[in-house]
């Protein structure tokens, strides 16, 4: 079984990161027409290329040892890896979706399980200043994509104070 570093782990969250841009900027042109989601979507992609830079700056100083931890931490991380969103491919199935409902449904499961990974993530490296940062970041867009659906809150971005 290959070694899981700290550096492959990052390399997985810019790439994530990668395609949750542009998943919500193709959704914010799809439904630029619509005041509800089109804003949404298109501060959803900027705060994804943020995160995309940040996630950057922590490869640079990441170690190439293998990750300390327990083999069931390592297994969790692992299986939060395998992800329809982390795929190369994870966008090819966009045209499928129709409707602002859909399309905020799929954004709230590529939350939910970048969110997990995460927090698989800092499971298995400890308390980290910059990861717990963008994991609670990414909590908050789980949450404000939860008061868009249920409520159609308006989402203003990571100045959003998500309480």
């Amino acid at each position: 079984m290959e070694t899981i570093t700290l550096r492959k782990c990052l390399d997985l969250a810019v790439v994530t990161e990668q395609i949750g841009a542009r998943f919500y900027d193709r959704m914010a042109k799809r439904f630029a027409d619509n005041p509800e989601v089109g804003p949404v979507f298109a501060q959803l992609s900027r705060d994804e290329v943020a995160h995309e830079a940040q996630f950057k700056a922590l490869v640079a100083k990441a170690p190439e040892e293998e990750l300390p931890g327990d083999f069931e931490s390592h297994m969790v991380l692992r299986a939060t890896a395998i992800s329809e969103f982390f795929r190369q491919d994870a966008l090819k199935d966009l045209e499928q979706i129709d409707s602002p409902k859909d399309a905020l449904l799929k954004a709230l499961a590529l939350e939910k399980s970048t969110l997990f990974y995460y927090l698989s993530l800092r499971e298995a490296i400890g308390e980290h200043a910059e990861l717990d940062e963008l994991i609670k970041a990414e909590k908050g867009h789980v949450a404000t994509l939860m008061k868009v659906i249920f409520t159609g809150a308006e989402f203003r971005g990571l100045a959003d104070p998500w309480s």
